[in-house]
């Protein structure tokens, strides 16, 4: 397989954080990864590589078959068209409903009539739950309705390769069913890439394809997360595992 993502001898001194981060990672396209690891480990920093947001100070970043290092400005936002990014803060426009947001890209970038994009923005806030919020504005939203929206926005031009920090904060169990029904159809449909970063054990991360665990700026071990499980250390193991099992381990 090819690799969507491929992180080779990459380093990364972040002053900010006092965290220097280096790795080599490569991500299959179609690959469902997801980066687990403490605060301060390096999981931010390494979507932010991916998204070209920060660049490194060694090694190459190849993204979509593109080196981020070689790209012009105008390439870089073209490659962007084909990645849906949500981080920390979901990044709703404050003025726009959910609705209006979801359907943003698809008015600026796209070529459809208004009834088409009606009708896809509203199947895909149906699989979310968010029908009966799509006139609400970002203000009106929790913490977990303004993550989903995001979701749905960073997918609606059936993007490539989806970037996606802490996707479960502030997210409740029917909503993390809900999102895991979305990344399984949307992969069964198309060779969707997902690279997410968790900072707790969910539902979601047994559905992931491979689990990377960083922890200080390393990457530590890549491998399926029943694998993983196997010869987990007791820090790694807690990560890994809903609380009340990860305690019974111990």
């Amino acid at each position: 397989m090819n690799a969507a993502v491929e992180l080779s001898d990459v380093r990364l001194d972040w002053e900010e954080q006092d965290l220097q981060v280096e790795l080599s990672l490569s991500v299959e396209v179609a690959e469902f990864m997801a980066l687990v690891g403490p605060s301060r480990s390096g999981r931010g920093l390494l979507l932010k590589l991916c998204a070209g947001l920060v660049s490194p100070s060694r090694g190459m970043v190849r993204v979509l078959g593109r080196d981020m290092s070689q790209l012009s400005e105008e390439e870089l936002v073209e490659l962007r068209l084909r990645i849906g990014i949500v981080l920390q803060q979901p990044g709703l426009l404050s003025n726009m409903t959910v609705y209006d947001n979801v359907a943003l890209p698809l008015r600026y970038h796209g070529t459809m009539a208004e009834p088409a994009i009606q009708s896809l923005v509203m199947a895909r806030l149906e699989t979310l739950g968010l029908t009966p919020l799509r006139n609400r504005f970002p203000a009106q939203l929790n913490e977990g309705e303004a993550r989903c929206a995001a979701i749905v926005r960073a997918l609606i031009m059936d993007q490539e390769l989806l970037l996606l920090e802490d996707p479960t904060e502030g997210l409740d169990a029917e909503m993390i069913q809900r999102l895991g029904r979305l990344f399984a159809e949307c992969r069964r449909t198309r060779p969707l890439t997902i690279l997410a970063t968790m900072r707790a054990f969910s539902s979601l991360m047994q559905t992931a394809d491979r689990i990377a665990f960083m922890r200080g700026g390393r990457l530590e071990a890549v491998a399926r997360h029943q694998d993983l499980l196997t010869t987990a250390d007791a820090g790694m193991r807690q990560y890994l595992t809903a609380p009340g099992i990860a305690e019974q381990s111990l």
